[in-house]
């Protein structure tokens, strides 16, 4: 999955990076199997973009021969190639070719249907969804983890482990046999708003059944929100959208911290972990709600109008007063780094957890007729220091890693995540506890108290894992199959656990004037340098 930010008043986008490492997995491994059947939909402003043409007359004539020189190769193709050939194929593959030579990960062309997706995925319009979240079992299979309360799902009384075979007629089946993806599935359910869907639905233990859903406008929350202990407030932003701060993340994030402020909340922890950023001007605006003064992120580039300023308000929403903690990891990146190093380079709050991912530069989107659109890096952005975090991430005052196993039982967790060990093992337990009792299991207990035999058996057919590791994902698997979402697990997150410990011994404040004084010393140590050089 990707996420695109895009600053709204002028079709800016930052493209998000898409995490493929093992390390997503193990860290955050619900993620990668959920999609969110929603509706979201498309803004007139990034429909085109038009750009004048400042080439010089010699430039044109190079630019004329070039393209003279692409359609000639691509008409000698076409008249001599042993096979038919796609024309529009072979265009796209050479507008690829050109984005790659640029050798900018950032810069390539996305497909209509991708380009419809990303931009679908961050803003509120007039498209329609049914309000599940799916994933495919290691079978090829379409289950609903959870309906969205409100929804036609919900409604409709489909519950958290149902199998989706069928949509209006259509089998669902994943994999190379029929070439389904998940996104095809996404793309049979989501519609226009008001319009029908049909599902096949089979549930544990009844004849597949149809179920005629009305397609309705839904919201795809990006904050998720609690309360720990009474005191600190909890707000987890997993993506940045929304737009004209009306809706989206701002107005989640606004109401959330509002709330815990009207109930006597004492701090704050705002969790950017895995947050791979969204919309840039709803990145801003979040840091604008703990900042009063100067500039919180600012974009350059080689062309002047690609430089801006976004400047901090003094009607701050986050009373002065309240410690901050923003937990961060290697997976929060762009949007996401825009709010952690401007609350860092302020010395509003503190970054708990590890460094982040370093992306630091800003796209625009170019709509081509028929082909999609290209993402074209156009500027960097810069903390309220003046620094740029490309490549380099923004280190946490505290930092604090979870721990990693050995290489060897990474290798034998990677393996029995492949083999579906776990899932199988989840799957059949809920399974015989639904025969049981007829009601389906919500406390994970009595399944944890079998994992050490489990763990044995697994270890007889050559794979060594840990209990710790096996019982976060039996557990991560438990809640999806059964419907249970948990905002935090003080369990197994230590780097929570940590700035709750923080927060609890007064030492937000104290941190950040260390880091303040040891920053002056490096500065002053430096110009000391310079001195002793010149004078050399």
């Amino acid at each position: 999955m990707s996420w695109y930010d895009i600053k709204t008043h002028n079709t800016i986008l930052i493209y998000e990076p898409i995490f493929t490492q093992w390390g997503t997995i193990m860290k955050r491994f619900t993620l990668s199997f959920i999609v969110l059947v929603v509706a979201i939909g498309l803004p007139l402003l990034i429909i085109h973009s038009s750009e004048k043409d400042a080439t010089s007359d010699d430039e044109r004539v190079t630019l004329r021969k070039l393209s003279k020189a692409l359609s000639a190769a691509i008409y000698t193709v076409e008249e001599n190639y042993y096979k038919p050939v796609d024309r529009n194929a072979m265009y796209r593959g050479a507008i690829k070719g050109a984005l790659a030579a640029m050798g900018d990960p950032y810069t390539y062309l996305l497909s209509e249907r991708d380009h419809q997706r990303s931009v679908e995925n961050l803003y509120n319009a007039n498209f329609g969804g049914i309000g599940v979240g799916i994933y495919p079992d290691h079978r090829g299979f379409i289950k609903i983890s959870k309906p969205i309360p409100g929804t036609p799902a919900d409604s409709a009384h489909l519950q958290a482990g149902d199998y989706i075979t069928k949509v209006n007629g259509t089998q669902i089946y994943l994999g190379d046999r029929t070439g389904m993806t998940v996104d095809d599935v996404v793309d049979l359910l989501r519609g226009a708003v008001d319009t029908d869907v049909t599902i096949t639905v089979q549930r544990k233990f009844l004849e597949p059944f149809d179920v005629k859903l009305k397609r309705a406008k839904i919201s795809i929350p990006s904050v998720t929100t609690t309360m720990l202990d009474d005191k600190i407030g909890y707000i987890r932003i997993t993506k940045f959208i929304g737009t004209n701060r009306v809706g989206g993340t701002e107005e989640e994030f606004n109401k959330a911290l509002e709330a815990h402020q009207k109930a006597g909340m004492q701090a704050l922890i705002l969790d950017l972990r895995s947050n791979q950023g969204g919309l840039l001007d709803a990145a801003y605006h979040i840091a604008d709600a703990f900042i009063d003064k100067g500039i919180i992120v600012s974009t350059k580039g080689r062309k002047s109008e690609f430089d801006e300023e976004y400047p901090a308000h003094t009607d701050i929403l986050c009373a002065p007063e309240i410690p901050v903690v923003v937990l961060v990891d290697e997976y929060s990146a762009s949007a996401s780094e825009i709010v952690a190093g401007a609350i860092k380079d302020t010395g509003r709050g503190i970054l708990v957890g590890t460094k982040t991912y370093g992306k630091g530069v800003v796209q625009k989107r170019y709509p081509l007729t028929s082909l999609g659109a290209i993402s074209l890096t156009i500027s960097s952005y810069y903390t309220p220091n003046g620094t740029s975090i490309d490549k380099s991430g923004i280190t946490p005052h505290v930092p604090v890693t979870e721990q990693q196993p050995e290489r060897i039982e990474q290798v034998m967790q990677r393996l029995v995540v492949e083999k579906k060990s776990v899932e199988d093992y989840v799957a059949s337990w809920i399974e015989d506890e639904v025969k049981r009792t007829g009601e389906i299991p919500k406390d994970f207990a009595p399944l944890e108290a079998t994992l050490p035999e489990f763990k044995n058996k697994l270890a007889d057919d050559g794979y060594r894992v840990s209990l710790g590791w096996l019982t976060i994902i039996a557990e991560q698997l438990f809640n999806i199959n059964v419907g249970i979402e948990r905002i935090v697990n003080l369990r197994h997150d230590t780097q929570l656990k940590e700035a709750i410990r923080i927060i609890n011994a007064n030492e937000v404040g104290s941190t950040i004037k260390l880091y303040q004084t040891l920053n002056q010393m490096l500065i002053y140590m430096g110009q000391e340098l310079q001195t002793l050089v010149h004078g050399v």
